[in-house]
């Protein structure tokens, strides 16, 4: 087997659906490849946003990894040959954390949100900045779109 296919998939989640689509893409993938999957969820820590709801910095890791946990038990729930799975909650941007992960892997799986055109101009996007900047292959997984 080809060392790329040993590498690692990285995947970013954040327990919104297009996470759940990119984290099922990348297990299925490694099933293939029979390489490990690094499930990633980047969160950020406001203590002024979080004033008044006395959240600390912990309860948000604890949360994130429950979160983690959960998103893996169910993209695993009815799948054979699970492959080995390490997950990731890591204080910081969502974009520079994917980005500095992704350098050792094989490629990085992300999910694009849906967003309109003042969000992405003032904000960014996470699936974008990926695509322009991973030292390794980008698969975005797109919006489903409900049928009109």
């Amino acid at each position: 087997m080809a060392e790329q296919e040993r590498l690692p998939i990285v995947v970013g989640v954040d327990g919104l659906e297009t996470g759940r689509r990119a984290l099922d893409w990348a297990l299925r993938e490694a099933q293939v490849r029979d390489c490990p999957v690094q499930v990633v969820h980047a969160w950020t820590f406001d203590p002024m946003a979080d004033y008044f709801t006395e959240t600390s910095s912990q309860q948000v890791h604890q949360e994130s990894l429950a979160m983690l946990r959960r998103e893996v038990e169910q993209a695993t729930e009815n799948m054979t040959d699970i492959p080995s799975i390490i997950q990731n909650s890591v204080e910081g941007d969502p974009t520079r954390i994917l980005l500095e992960l992704a350098r050792g892997a094989a490629m990085l799986v992300v999910g694009r949100h849906r967003g309109d055109v003042v969000r992405h101009a003032l904000l960014g996007s996470v699936s974008a900045a990926c695509v322009h900047h991973a030292p390794c292959p980008v698969v975005v997984i797109p919006t489903v779109v409900p049928p009109q």
